[in-house]
């Protein structure tokens, strides 16, 4: 059926993708900044047998800064944003969704200080910026969002919805 093989053809190109996409050397946050090129990125951690374990995947269509949005507010990524809500929870905070509403409900309720709000975030963008590694694959193509949704769902990141 015709069907079937344009099913095997997309996912053999797709996987095609992903490999040279995971293939690609290691790179650090101040190496990732540097890129001002469209294409997909990978956050990771290596365990302790050397395994890649996907965080976070992303696709840029924009060819500056995006990159450098990682570590400066839980506003600007959403990767920061899961953080930030992950390192609260792990102080018995429940925050649902972390906007600049429940930031506000967090303060005027007393269940964080300012100052401790800062250094949950600032501790949030020091692990970004020193503990994970990246990856980054230059790609052109219109359907950038298809090889985006591939990746996730083949390799499960941690904090990709």
């Amino acid at each position: 059926m015709k069907v079937f093989e344009h099913i095997d053809k997309r996912i053999a190109w797709l996987q095609k993708h992903l490999i040279q996409a995971i293939e690609n050397p290691p790179l650090t946050y101040k190496e990732i900044c540097k890129i001002n090129k469209v294409g997909l990125y990978f956050i990771y951690l290596e365990n302790t047998e050397g395994d890649m374990e996907f965080q976070y995947i992303g696709q840029t269509t924009r060819s500056t800064k995006r990159m450098r949005e990682l570590a400066t507010d839980f506003r600007s990524h959403s990767f920061n944003r899961k953080l930030l809500a992950q390192r609260f929870r792990e102080k018995e905070i429940v925050v649902h969704v972390l906007s600049n509403t429940s930031k506000k409900q967090l303060l005027e309720s007393g269940i964080l200080t300012l100052e401790a709000f800062k250094r949950d975030q600032k501790s949030v963008n020091d692990a970004i910026r020193n503990t994970y590694k990246f990856k980054f694959y230059e790609y052109l193509h219109t359907d950038i969002l298809l090889l985006e949704h591939f990746a996730i769902s083949i390799l499960g990141p941690l904090y990709n919805d």
